[in-house]
């Protein structure tokens, strides 16, 4: 739950930031079209980012899974 609310809050505050630069570069009247628009623009590239580091940790790290370092006392 607290990864979710982060992501939306995340979303949230890009597309702020997103169309506060386009209104500084003069693209207005700002609409509800461009504010869904940015906002799923911005959702598309956080879930890629997510996906590709999920590939990235299952299928080239050595063993992502063994979380546990080998003790001293093991055996060989």
């Amino acid at each position: 739950m607290r990864l979710f609310i982060g992501t939306i809050a995340t979303i949230i505050i890009l597309t702020g930031a997103t169309l506060t630069v386009l209104a500084l570069w003069g693209i207005t009247p700002i609409e509800w079209a461009h504010i869904w628009k940015t906002g799923i623009t911005i959702a598309i590239v956080c879930v890629t980012a997510v996906i590709l580091w999920l590939v990235k940790v299952l299928f080239f790290k050595k063993d992502p899974f063994n979380v546990h370092k080998r003790s001293k006392n093991t055996f060989d």
